[in-house]
């Protein structure tokens, strides 16, 4: 018994050290002032948007929504390895403890979110509802026992064989959670919050009786930690070498007439690779596309010029600076010596392919300028984006890939 809890001290204290040698490279990066300044620039902007609403504005639904998502959305983080699903599982009776301190550690990591989600939307609701800090004080409280429930029912459903109740258990306490915090933000009778927490305990106590004569899913419960380990790596990945990190492919086969325009003949090999690899590659190509939408929506739905422009030109640095990383994604494999062209043409093929990639965004990005304010403006945040990207693709991006190469 004394080995399973040392067990737990140890993965908690290797998972830390892993995250330690990681963040120092990337808290050090400047990447972390421009996000600071995108904060500051974006609670400004809010701030100043908060002041013209009326009591007209669904702010409980909106925090309602906005924070249920923030509870359904629960992982638990059991630091397991794959070794672990030979050498930990004739110790499965033992492990209760293990979990059980692997379920509070999730609660801690996770609880920071609802802190700051609800301080963000206080002074939308003071604006719309008016209120008073024990407000606050009174929701934080039910926010952090539903993050517990919430966390303890997603543990149970992690029993089940079946993916589709997964998918199933995530929507419905996403509904109940989300319903439950609107009652309580609406100010309405207390008697139809009582009624969702009953609905809430007995969904709880059902899975927790359907769990009591189910064993435990090692396989998903290490596929699920590596899907989270991988997604830290990734964006690790984007300030320094990950020997861990491991890539996803898609075949995205519509996206092939864009390989086949290149020229068939030595100087195009580089292109070819990293135009393959982008369509093909989860990460950059999903990133990218993120990214994009995101941004494009922000612009659409924002009626203030200055700041469509300052999110065009952030997300075109931010979708760059994280393809850099492209120039190290085949440094592994020994064929690619054989290519004989210098490391030019390596660094010339991906400054080609960010100048189009980056190129596109600025289009998009003008375009959806051009709808929300005026032809005007999207001509404005077009010409802007569009000196923006040759600026990081002429000036930053050469000395940045010549030291990522080194």
């Amino acid at each position: 018994m004394k080995n399973i809890e040392q067990l737990w001290k140890n993965r908690t204290e290797a998972y830390f050290a892993e995250l330690r040698k990681y963040l120092r490279y990337m808290l050090n990066d400047h990447l972390l002032f421009v996000l600071v300044f995108a904060l500051g620039a974006g609670l400004y902007y809010y701030s100043g948007w908060v002041k013209t609403l009326d009591h007209t504005f669904p702010a409980p639904l909106i925090m309602a929504a906005t924070l249920g998502a923030l509870l359904a959305w629960s992982p638990v983080n059991t630091l397991l390895m794959r070794a672990d699903t030979v050498f930990l599982l004739p110790l499965e009776e033992k492990m209760g403890t293990y979990f059980q301190k692997a379920i509070r550690s999730s609660f801690f990591s996770q609880m920071y979110w609802l802190v700051a989600g609800l301080a963000f939307f206080m002074p939308m609701y003071t604006q719309v509802r008016g209120g008073a800090a024990s407000s606050f004080l009174l929701w934080l409280a039910v926010l952090l026992l539903l993050k517990r429930w919430n966390l303890q029912l997603r543990w149970y459903v992690l029993k089940q064989q079946e993916k589709e109740s997964h998918l199933v258990d995530l929507a419905i306490r996403f509904i109940l959670n989300a319903l439950l915090l609107y009652f309580l933000f609406s100010d309405v009778s207390f008697v139809f919050v009582l009624v969702v927490a009953a609905v809430l305990a007995g969904y709880g106590l059902y899975f927790r009786a359907a769990s009591q004569r189910l064993a435990l899913k090692w396989e998903t419960l290490v596929h699920l930690e590596e899907k989270r380990m991988a997604a830290f790596y990734r964006l690790a990945n984007l300030f320094t070498d990950v020997p861990h990190l491991k890539g996803t492919v898609k075949r995205r086969q519509w996206l092939d007439p864009l390989l086949g325009r290149l020229p068939f003949s030595q100087s195009s090999a580089f292109n070819y690779l990293f135009r393959r690899a982008f369509i093909r590659m989860n990460e950059y190509f999903g990133l990218f596309m993120r990214l994009t939408v995101i941004a494009a929506l922000l612009i659409d739905f924002s009626d203030q010029e200055l700041l469509q422009l300052i999110v065009a030109l952030l997300f075109i640095y931010l979708t760059g600076f994280q393809l850099l990383p492209l120039i190290r994604r085949h440094d592994l494999k020994v064929w690619l010596s054989l290519y004989p062209l210098p490391a030019s043409e390596k660094r010339k093929a991906l400054l080609s392919l960010l100048f189009r990639l980056l190129g596109l965004q600025a289009v998009v990005f003008g375009a959806a300028a051009g709808i929300s304010q005026s032809v005007a403006q999207g001509g404005i945040v077009l010409g802007a984006s569009l000196c923006w990207v040759f600026l990081f693709v002429k000036v930053y991006a050469p000395s940045r890939l010549k030291r990522m190469e080194k």
